[in-house]
């Protein structure tokens, strides 16, 4: 479900953060910059693993930008889950287009009717989605 990715990415340093040690600095704008957004074919970035950097260059002055431009190595915990994976969640609300899921640290979680399980239904006067398997499903043979 987590996994630590590594990433190389250049980090400007704002003029207003140059007062700060490089690393510090850099721990900062890692901050701002990557939890909560998404990585393609990565996943969700939850946040900056570890008090580390892999890598750091000295910093680069650009003509027309202040501060400081720093390649960097580092490592990030990133929500992937597997395919088919079973994730446990609360149920936020739900209407007849879907289900809304939290997980806890997420809570943008969409499950669209058509994927709920076969037969299911909504019951317009709870409010709620309920499943309804029929007798040919049960798979206990009581002879």
């Amino acid at each position: 479900m987590f996994i630590v990715h590594t990433v190389h990415d250049t980090i400007l340093i704002p003029p207003s953060a140059l007062s700060l040690s490089t690393v510090q600095a850099i721990y900062h704008e890692i901050d701002q910059r990557y939890p909560n957004r998404i990585l393609m074919d990565v996943g969700l970035v939850i946040a900056r693993y570890g008090d580390s950097l892999e890598q750091v260059s000295h910093g680069v002055c650009v003509a027309g930008q202040a501060g400081s431009h720093h390649h960097c190595s580092f490592r990030l915990i990133v929500f992937r889950p597997f395919v088919e994976e079973v994730c446990l969640g609360k149920v936020l609300r739900s209407t007849n287009e879907g289900i809304y899921v939290s997980l806890g640290f997420f809570e943008d979680i969409f499950i669209p009717a058509y994927w709920m399980l076969k037969p299911s239904a909504f019951d317009e006067k709870t409010g709620l989605w309920f499943w309804r398997p029929s007798d040919d499903d049960d798979d206990d043979d009581n002879d």
